[in-house]
């Protein structure tokens, strides 16, 4: 049994605290890069959405 002085708080062991903390931050690490990519999927989108060769061509006359 550890001594009181090594515990988290007082009350929660390190070993468990750890053990606790582990799958938020691997959720937190996974979702972040699962959002990051869809970011730059969603950028590529956009700029195909909004490229000049879909908009319709204006016919400028040179006229002076």
């Amino acid at each position: 049994m550890k001594s009181q002085s090594d515990r988290i708080l007082g009350f929660i062991d390190p070993d468990i605290a750890l053990g606790l903390a582990t799958i938020p931050t691997l959720v937190l690490l996974v979702g972040g890069s699962a959002i990051a990519q869809t970011l730059v999927e969603l950028g590529t989108i956009s700029e195909e959405f909004f490229r000049g060769d879909r908009l319709p061509q204006i016919d400028f006359d040179d006229r002076d």
